[in-house]
């Protein structure tokens, strides 16, 4: 499930982000909006499995961080599957039936699935979305070297698409996530201590 942080990180290169006009807006891509309630049940979410779990050995994010986690990927599903569209990469609900079926086939045993979403930060809602994302991008990085196209140059590849994508709907984020930063393409702390430490007034 580490290949969740890799796709998060090799593909999110996101957007011109602006604040939302309502605090109740998550992020909005296009004409699709997550409010910032579903995205707090989905970091809700992650936290109530860590109780259920052996955490002491996990590289877990925690507060502001999460919270960006969670945002950036509502963002990245909705760019990939318009990606997607624009490529003629077409996924079924049976695809991913068979990649999640797949997923669980490598793990010691089913009862080890939570452990292995926990460890990733993806909460069991996100799953399958997750795994969507992920084989878009597989099928892109697929048809981009059967058409002569270098690996070395792949990530370049995936980035300019989500880049173009992004810019080509309009993408809002709610300011509480961050600020975003158009050099390495991320929702980024508004300061540099993630709100840890409060200036003096």
């Amino acid at each position: 499930m580490k290949l969740f942080k890799k796709i998060i990180s090799a593909a999110l290169a996101v957007v011109l982000l602006t604040g939302c006009s309502s605090m109740s807006s998550g992020v909005k891509v296009g004409d699709e909006e997550f409010s910032a309630t579903l995205i707090q049940e989905t970091v809700d979410e992650i936290l109530a499995a860590r109780k259920t779990v052996d955490t002491s050995q996990m590289n877990l994010v925690n507060g502001p961080e999460l919270l960006r986690n969670q945002a950036q990927f509502f963002v990245l599903r909705v760019l990939m599957d318009q990606i997607a569209k624009d490529t003629g990469i077409e996924v079924s609900l049976a695809d991913i039936a068979e990649r999640r079926s797949d997923v669980i086939s490598r793990l010691a045993s089913p009862a080890e699935l939570p452990a292995a979403l926990v460890s990733a930060n993806l909460p069991a809602s996100n799953l399958d979305p997750y795994l969507k994302v992920l084989i878009i991008s597989e099928r892109l990085q697929d048809n981009y070297v059967k058409s002569g196209g270098s690996e070395s140059e792949l990530p370049l590849y995936i980035d300019k698409l989500v880049v173009d994508t992004a810019n080509k709907l309009g993408v809002t984020v709610n300011p509480k996530y961050g600020k975003w930063n158009p050099k390495n393409a991320s929702i980024e702390p508004s300061d540099a201590t993630d709100g840890a430490v409060v200036p003096l007034p």
